[in-house]
């Protein structure tokens, strides 16, 4: 039976895949109405909420907010649909999507590497759920013979076979949140680069931060752990542009970085949150949790906001986890 479901799974997947680009603007077209109606007080709601907050609070600190302007829940919603299926497509290697893929700042990336190499050490590669994001592990095995993607259960056991397939690369090792401890090891044996997104979570505790002045989580515990232990970590992020699609190396955080930098200062006005740094008015457990003023983690966390801020259709708002309160 096992057999047989993952046989149907992979015949869809490849069937739908391959339907033209006229067949997905109409289900979209149909879908969406129905689903806003069904969630106008769940994943619509919540995007509503968050994109109006953002745009107050760049008013507020003079922040440039010209990419949320006139961003709107549908654009977002659009813009997870469109690139999801470009993911996709790009896994399952379509020369379509591949030919469209442009690599920025590669020296960044490089340099790490060769800067790492010197002291025996990998690096981590980070991201955000944003533009067609599942082919970033896949931009890793470019730099690396030795990649390690983390990742968490989806769907049935059946489903979950399909998409590690689809996912799959003859560089990349994919290792399930319970599995942490051997893909340390296996990272620091390898000397190779952990493959990671940071934004969204479950069942695992996070770093609490601040985007837009609102309290926020982000997953940066496991690079935060290597990063203490030798490994450097670069950021880099995708969005989709006409007939492109950007992959874009950002910046290269050293070794043991909050040993060498300063914490920075963070100034509690820019805050959804009371001086003392906590979290209060809200039910939430993490609502008490303190802001994480590492170097390391503000300096990512500032890095996120702007990505999010240039490309606000493009970021996964819905997710329920992205606010606290």
């Amino acid at each position: 039976m096992f057999k047989i479901k993952v046989a149907t799974y992979k015949f869809l997947i490849n069937i739908l895949l391959r339907l033209p680009d006229a067949f997905y603007a109409v289900l979209f077209a149909v879908v969406f109405p129905i689903y806003k109606a069904l969630h106008k007080k769940r994943a619509y709601g919540r995007v509503e909420k968050h994109l109006e907050l953002a745009r107050q609070n760049l008013a507020e600190t003079r922040k440039n907010c010209a990419g949320l302007a006139k961003v709107t829940p549908r654009d977002t919603f659009r813009g997870i649909y469109w690139n999801a299926l470009e993911s996709y497509r790009g896994l399952a290697r379509f020369k379509s999507v591949e030919k469209r893929i442009v690599y920025e700042n590669e020296h960044i990336i490089q340099g790490a590497i060769a800067e790492c190499a010197k002291q025996n050490a990998p690096i981590a590669g980070i991201s955000i759920h944003q533009g067609a994001f599942e082919l970033l592990h896949r931009a890793l095995c470019r730099y690396s013979e030795h990649v390690h993607l983390i990742t968490d259960s989806v769907g049935d056991i059946a489903f979950r076979e399909v998409l590690k397939n689809l996912r799959s690369d003859k560089h990349l090792t994919e290792y399930h949140p319970d599995e942490t401890g051997r893909l340390i090891r296996e990272l620091f044996r390898t000397k190779g680069i952990l493959a990671m997104v940071i934004d969204q979570g479950k069942h695992t505790k996070g770093n609490t931060v601040s985007l837009f002045g609102r309290p926020s989580t982000l997953y940066l515990r496991l690079p935060q752990k290597i990063n203490e232990m030798g490994a450097g970590i670069v950021t880099f992020r995708t969005w989709s542009e006409q007939e492109r699609i950007i992959i874009r190396f950002e910046s290269y955080y050293p070794p043991q970085y909050d040993v060498t930098h300063k914490p920075l200062h963070i100034n509690p006005s820019t805050l959804s949150a009371p001086k003392s740094g906590t979290h209060a008015g809200s039910s939430d457990k993490r609502a008490n949790a303190t802001i994480d003023n590492s170097p390391l983690v503000t300096g990512i966390a500032h890095e996120i906001e702007t990505w999010i801020a240039e490309h606000p259709e493009q970021w996964s708002w819905n997710y329920h986890g992205n606010f606290i309160g």
